[in-house]
C-alpha cells in the first residue's frame, strides 16, 4: 500500500511503531544488564537481547527507508521554517536509527567479541581486531549517537505535539495506528 498525500501507508505506520518499540526495548535491555555483576549469566542474557534488538532495528530501519523511498509520504504540514526542520529531524533520525546498530556491531567486531543474535547464531567476524578503533566506535555508539537520539526524539515528539495541540493539523493523527484524520 502506498502513502497518500493525507496519510502514511499502514506498512510505514507499522514500521514506525515497531522500530520505536524495539529502540525502547533495546535501551531497557542495556540498562537492565547493569543490575547484574560481570560474569552473571543474566547480564549476558540481557546483552544478547540488546544486540538482537539493535540488529532488528537496523534491519527494520533499512527496510523502512527503502519502503518510504518507493511508496511515498504524505505532504508536510507547517510553515516555511517548519518543513525543512521536520525533514532534517526525520533524516537525522534515520542516520541515528541505522548508525547506532552499525556502530554497536562494528564496536564488538573490532573488540574481537562475538555477537550472538536471538541465541540462534553468532555473526561471523569480518574485521581484524583493533581495540583502539573499538573504543572510538564505543564512544560514537554510547555517547554521541545515544545523546543525538535523545535530542532528536524530543524534537520529533515535541513537533508532533505542537502540530496536534497548537496548530491542530493532521501531523500526529496520520501516524497513529488507529483513529481517523480530519
Amino acid at each position: 500500500m502506498t502513502s497518500t498525500t493525507d496519510s502514511w501507508s499502514k506498512a510505514l505506520k507499522t514500521l514506525h511503531w515497531l522500530i520505536a518499540f524495539f529502540i525502547l526495548f533495546a535501551w531497557a535491555s542495556v540498562e537492565l544488564h547493569e543490575f547484574y555483576e560481570r560474569g552473571d549469566p543474566m547480564r549476558g542474557w540481557w546483552m544478547v537481547l540488546h544486540f538482537s534488538l539493535g540488529f532488528t532495528v537496523l534491519f527494520l530501519g533499512m527496510f523502512r527507508l527503502y519502503y518510504r523511498a518507493t511508496h511515498g509520504r504524505p505532504s508536510l504540514y507547517g510553515g516555511s521554517f517548519q518543513k525543512p526542520i521536520s525533514l532534517l529531524v526525520q533524516s537525522l533520525m534515520y542516520v541515528v536509527m541505522i548508525g547506532m546498530p552499525l556502530t554497536g556491531l562494528l564496536m564488538r567486531q573490532f573488540a574481537g567479541r562475538e555477537t550472538t543474535l536471538f541465541w540462534l547464531f553468532d555473526l561471523p567476524s569480518f574485521v581484524e581486531k583493533n581495540t583502539d578503533l573499538a573504543k572510538q566506535l564505543a564512544f560514537v555508539h554510547k555517547e554521541f549517537l545515544w545523546n543525538a537520539l535523545l535530542v532528536l526524539l524530543v524534537l520529533h515528539i515535541g513537533g508532533a505535539l505542537w502540530h496536534h495541540l497548537i496548530t491542530k493539523d493532521n501531523t500526529l493523527r496520520q501516524m497513529l495506528p488507529f483513529g481517523k484524520t480530519r
